[in-house]
């Protein structure tokens, strides 16, 4: 994944959560564990020694 993909999840995670498709705390709990996920993959290809 690169980061251009990862900025694009998260503004559709913005958009969604401002239209209230997370309003059991669940569900976005669920879409925020993803989204850090995918961040801190980025942060392996960007920095793999760490």
């Amino acid at each position: 994944m690169n980061a251009k993909l990862l900025f694009l999840q998260i503004e559709i995670f913005f958009e969604r959560l401002q239209h209230g498709e997370y309003d059991h705390p669940l569900y976005l709990a669920m879409a925020l564990e993803n989204l850090a996920n995918q961040a801190w993959d980025e942060v392996d290809q960007i920095y793999p020694e760490l």
